[in-house]
């Protein structure tokens, strides 16, 4: 019995929405792929929509240049805590940035592929210049 409870309830829970996939960001975050690892320095660029934007990046796509903290997290694809020396791993992949109070990298999300596509449809990855 306790089973099919269990059963039910995980079922009703999948079909609510609460099991979203798409990890919550601050709402501060900003959405870009990395295309530059000079630690401490990071050069990012905003997340190309299509293959278009992707093959013509170096003229319609905004880059800034970061700085990582000292005290700077590096998260997986599974919310988990890497090392500094996974960062070179990230290039030219999707990722969040949540920037301290001084303007440098402070946390860094690795994104997999269902939130890049969610970043893209909400509009995320557009920088306003």
């Amino acid at each position: 019995m306790m089973r099919i409870i269990g059963f039910v309830l995980l079922l009703l829970y999948s079909l609510t929405g609460f099991a979203d996939n798409v990890r919550q960001f601050p709402a501060n975050a900003i959405f870009a792929t990395v295309k530059k690892v000079d630690y401490p320095q990071v050069i990012v660029q905003e997340i190309p929509s299509n293959w278009g934007s992707s093959l013509l990046g170096m003229m319609l796509l905004s880059t800034r240049k970061l700085v990582m903290s000292p005290s700077s997290v590096i998260r997986g694809l599974d919310n988990n805590n890497l090392v500094q020396n996974y960062l070179p791993n990230l290039l030219d992949q999707p990722v969040a940035l949540q920037l301290d109070f001084q303007g440098r990298i402070w946390v860094i999300w690795q994104l997999r592929r269902d939130e890049t596509n969610w970043v893209i449809q909400q509009k995320r990855n557009v920088w306003l210049k």
